[in-house]
């Protein structure tokens, strides 16, 4: 992982504290996580799946706040930290990862 990646990878974390910190909306958040990981340009296919399986329920949860067709009372908060909580966790892994392989 070069630097430029090292930055983006390490933004998603920042951007997930500033979701958790009310300074971002989550559609923001969803967005950010998206763009920085398309910035990052990975060619790794095993993380560009993984990165695909620990996004897209945290979008699911974002369409379950903002889609009309959504019955109420479908999202949950808790549901979405523990999504959250468990993208961060696996970024962490990246990070750590590409430290033990490079370098």
């Amino acid at each position: 992982m070069d630097s430029h990646q090292r930055l983006n990878w390490s933004r998603m974390l920042k951007r997930i504290n500033d979701y958790r910190g009310g300074t971002i909306s989550l559609g923001k958040l969803i967005d950010d996580l998206r763009g920085l990981y398309d910035a990052a340009d990975i060619h790794d296919g095993d993380i560009r799946s993984d990165f695909e399986s620990y996004w897209s329920p945290i979008d699911g949860e974002h369409e379950l706040r903002t889609e009309p067709w959504v019955p109420p009372g479908l999202a949950s908060d808790e549901r979405l930290t523990e999504l959250l909580d468990e993208f961060s966790r696996w970024v962490g892994e990246v990070l750590e990862s590409a430290d033990d392989n490079h370098g």
